[in-house]
């Protein structure tokens, strides 16, 4: 039994040495990154047996990717690799105030990009699955990746999977109406559902109270548990993070964090990889929600998109007497 199976593209993450400008640097840190990725590289090192579907060029930079992602404790065995096909890149500089980090893309056309419905064995794949994992920016990529997207929450439907699903709408990579048909189509077969509140009121029209929204999916959609997050940032090297969730008719509130700012990317995966963790492990929203959260927190004080906390260690962070002494 595979606890999760998750559906995406994995990119390196490209940064110069930390506050230098990408147009001067010499040098780069490279880190596996992309949100379908993130997921199955946090459960896995929470000790869930996870494993990843992509295509990855057939060159070194997939083979490097596939080395970083079974390093992570991965089942890579079902990744495709394409001849003369691009490994997806995303350049990150960081940076303080007043300066904004800065996010530069080169994924088009990539292995992953390439996507169809007929790929992989879906059903095969999704027999031994506990949970089916996929978000809004692999149906964004193009019409074959929509397909793939769709292909795979059927068959784990059909399979019995827990579906799960971050909205994770991206703007810049297609239009909100068109965004909107699309996440419709899927959200029928969520169980597990992740938004915020922006997308909620922009793309799908949606007001009112955090009741207000986390009813409305259940009400159109059907969604079993409906997760709403909120990040708070003040500047760039302060946060805070809270979210609500809706199951069985009861609204519940997770234990909020702040914390220091080391790197904010893949954290908001973070919060839904240990959502998934707890649910697993404990079955409560509560302890779900209030896991979930803390290892957001944690998830921001490291370097890299993937988390790599132990569930000891999380834990720690929600026992009352957690101090920041160090433990000699």
């Amino acid at each position: 039994m595979v606890d999760l199976v998750s559906l995406g593209e994995m990119m390196l993450r490209l940064s110069p040495p930390k506050y230098q400008r990408l147009r001067r640097t010499t040098s780069l840190d490279v880190y596996p990154a992309g949100a379908q990725f993130n997921i199955a590289a946090n459960l896995a090192s929470l000790g869930k047996r996870t494993a990843f579907l992509t295509k990855l060029p057939a060159n070194e930079l997939g083979l490097l990717a596939q080395s970083l992602a079974a390093s992570y404790g991965i089942d890579t065995s079902h990744v495709r690799f394409v001849d003369d096909a691009k490994m997806g890149l995303v350049f990150v500089e960081f940076s303080v105030s007043p300066r904004r980090h800065l996010h530069l893309y080169d994924r088009a056309g990539s292995a992953a990009s390439t996507l169809t419905k007929d790929d992989f064995p879906w059903s095969e794949i999704l027999s031994q699955t506990r949970l089916a994992y996929v978000d809004g920016i692999v149906p964004a990529l193009n019409p074959g990746c929509r397909e793939a997207t769709l292909a795979f929450v059927d068959a784990a439907k059909a399979a019995g999977c827990t579906v799960c699903f971050d909205v994770n709408y991206r703007r810049t990579l297609w239009e909100a109406g068109e965004a909107r048909s699309v996440y419709q189509e899927i959200l029928r077969s969520v169980d597990i559902l992740v938004t915020g509140r922006t997308v909620s009121e922009d793309l799908f029209g949606y007001t009112g109270s955090d009741d207000d929204l986390l009813r409305a999916y259940h009400q159109a959609f059907g969604c079993q548990i409906v997760c709403l997050t909120y990040r708070e940032m003040h500047g760039l090297l302060r946060g805070g993070w809270r979210s609500v969730a809706l199951h069985e008719g009861q609204v519940t509130q997770g234990r909020p964090f702040e914390f220091d700012v080391v790197d904010r990317f893949g954290s908001g995966d973070a919060f839904f990889a240990g959502f998934l963790y707890a649910y697993l492990e404990e079955g409560s929203i509560q302890q779900a929600l209030d896991f979930g959260n803390a290892l957001c927190a944690l998830a921001h004080t490291v370097d890299a998109d993937p988390a790599i906390f132990s569930p000891e260690e999380v834990q720690a962070l929600l026992d009352d007497d957690y101090s920041l002494t160090t433990k000699r």
